[in-house]
């Protein structure tokens, strides 16, 4: 049990990870048998390891591992998600608006030496008001880091746009299934940390800012039994492509406790298979160069002595097929505000 539990959290330690989980999700704990000091012993032991090994590649007059082994971190979170469809029938152009109810939740998250746990509560869907679903997992790393995000939502709303005037579209309607993967590599990881800004596991001392490279894979679908949503009556949009590309990404740290962060990374879509399912068939979905998907990220993040606070936002579009024909735009974005203190 012991090489077992060692092996696994060796894995998962290769960055820093953060999974927020629904308050009604079941989390087996592999460890939940171990005594706690041991497990305490087995993680600081494979911790130790991976500190030995970073710590020369990092340029300590510009980042350092922060120093307080436990942080506790309360978090206020938002999110949603957009819908924009455009097609063209017989000369003339229409396009659909859609967007899914916002999701607002509560958060708590410890974190021990860059390993982070947060559950997240969702009232309304507590309360039934809401049926969508999200899953977010993020492993953020000084050279390495990725996002995952598995969506599921139902409650879009909106409005068709025609030449014979616009048509609402009501809530239900339109079901969304998605999985979004992003994954970046930091160039300058030596003086640039991403999770000083994200999950504050190591702290930026001089500003400095990074080339990225990046690939990103978008799957799912998009299913509507409403007339003209996706251009024809009911119909299924399957989704499934892959991007890469480079962007730029800056830690300012504004009088030694202030930190601010803005990155975006825009990639061409360079593999892929959307297809479009109706009554009369399935269909190749058209494609345009270029086909696009962004990631951006915005942070600040304020230090005290034994406190922090601050807010991030990630932002994800995209932009597939062709506007002369048909062309499906999403974006999806997560925002939060939180306050946590350092032991």
């Amino acid at each position: 049990m012991y090489k077992f539990t060692l092996l696994i959290v060796a894995l998962v330690l290769a960055a820093p990870l953060r999974a927020e989980l629904p308050a009604d999700t079941l989390v087996a704990n592999s460890l939940g048998h171990m005594p706690l000091g041991r497990v305490k012993r087995v993680v600081d032991r494979v911790l130790d390891l991976r500190d030995l090994h970073r710590r020369p590649r990092a340029d300590t007059a510009y980042i350092v591992r922060a120093p307080e082994r436990l942080r506790l971190k309360v978090s206020l979170n938002s999110s949603g998600s957009d819908l924009d469809t455009r097609w063209s029938g017989e000369g003339d152009k229409c396009r659909s608006l859609l967007r899914a109810q916002a999701k607002n939740t509560m958060s708590l998250t410890a974190s021990y030496r860059g390993l982070s746990l947060s559950l997240s509560l969702n009232p309304a869907k507590l309360a039934g008001r809401n049926k969508d679903y999200e899953l977010n997992l993020n492993a953020y790393g000084n050279r390495l880091g990725a996002d995952l995000i598995l969506q599921s939502a139902k409650t879009y709303e909106g409005t068709v746009e025609t030449p014979s005037g616009v048509v609402e579209v009501p809530t239900g309607s339109v079901s969304q299934d998605m999985v979004t993967a992003n994954a970046y590599y930091v160039f300058s990881g030596r003086r640039f940390s991403f999770p000083a800004a994200f999950t504050q596991s190591w702290v930026q001392r001089r500003s400095a800012g990074s080339f990225m490279l990046g690939v990103s894979f978008v799957g799912g679908r998009i299913k509507t039994d409403f007339a003209d949503v996706l251009g024809s009556g009911a119909a299924r949009l399957r989704v499934l492509c892959g991007s890469v590309g480079a962007g730029y990404a800056y830690n300012w740290v504004v009088k030694g406790h202030w930190l601010l962060h803005i990155s975006t990374l825009p990639q061409f879509v360079v593999v892929s298979r959307n297809r479009m399912e109706t009554a009369g068939g399935e269909e190749k979905m058209p494609y345009r160069f270029p086909n696009m998907v962004v990631a951006g990220r915005l942070a600040a993040v304020r230090h005290f002595d034994r406190y922090f606070a601050g807010m991030n936002a990630v932002v994800n579009t995209s932009f597939l097929g062709d506007y002369d024909a048909f062309a499906v735009s999403t974006l999806k974005w997560r925002a939060r505000v939180f306050v946590g203190i350092k032991f």
